[in-house]
């Protein structure tokens, strides 16, 4: 499986939270970036300062109180990044499957996502546009990670019994396995592998699980027609009974 470490930037710009919004505002210019992560002296991340928060701040309330207005502009030369930074991050670890930050933006609707380790402490930084290049992936090459990866390494099964093949995305699996939960667990793997749009599965299995319960049931089967209002019919039959 693709990771996050595949694709993040590790060199990262960072701000601290007691900066300047204005130098907050040039070190986004100068690096060419529209949000920094915001770490402590520990290089723990606090925070997250994007561009649209500096828009945010840099706007005058539409106001007719020329009080108001003069607050707000005397505010914005002396306001720090904890004024206005985000408090509330998304984080990923290294070893996440690039498809979960990938879900995670989509769901959040943001742009980028931390990649932290122990405690917090910021590792590098994983953008939509890490994503989307790492998304540009041949047939052959998703092809070869769902036979080596996921039949091979992960479910264990023999790649010979699984026919696997890859059109512009879309994955078709024939074949057969042992039970039904390896063929459950191969659909959602493959679906989950990086650059899969739709998986068309038809693979069978041997042994659904209920070989093991038919003989109980008919034994329980077997015992309802022969005990009827609390007497036993079968020895009735037999002559016992009242």
């Amino acid at each position: 499986m693709h990771t996050v470490e595949e694709a993040m930037t590790a060199e990262v710009v960072t701000v601290e939270p007691d900066a300047p919004v204005t130098f907050a505002a040039r070190i986004m210019c100068d690096a060419g970036v529209s949000g920094l992560p915001v770490v402590d002296c520990d290089g723990c991340v606090v925070g997250i300062v994007t561009e649209s928060d500096l828009l945010h701040r840099a706007v005058v309330p539409d106001s007719a109180d020329a009080e108001a207005n003069h607050s707000a502009r005397d505010r914005w030369p002396g306001s720090t990044v904890a004024d206005l930074m985000s408090r509330e991050v998304i984080g990923v670890r290294r070893d996440d499957p690039l498809a979960k930050a990938a879900r995670l933006m989509e769901k959040a609707r943001v742009r980028r996502l931390v990649v932290v380790g122990h405690g917090f402490t910021l590792e590098g930084v994983i953008s939509r546009s890490d994503v989307v290049a790492a998304l540009a992936r041949s047939d052959t090459d998703i092809e070869a990670e769902i036979r080596a990866e996921v039949v091979g390494h992960i479910l264990g099964i023999d790649p010979e019994t699984i026919d696997v093949s890859v059109h512009q995305g879309v994955v078709t699996l024939r074949g057969s396995v042992t039970r039904r939960r390896e063929a459950v667990r191969l659909e959602r793997l493959t679906n989950s592998v990086l650059g899969v749009s739709r998986v068309d599965s038809s693979v069978t299995w041997h042994d659904n699980g209920t070989a093991e319960r038919i003989p109980r049931l008919g034994y329980f089967a077997e015992r309802r027609h022969v005990i009827r209002g609390g007497h036993d019919d079968a020895t009735k039959d037999n002559g016992g009974g009242m």
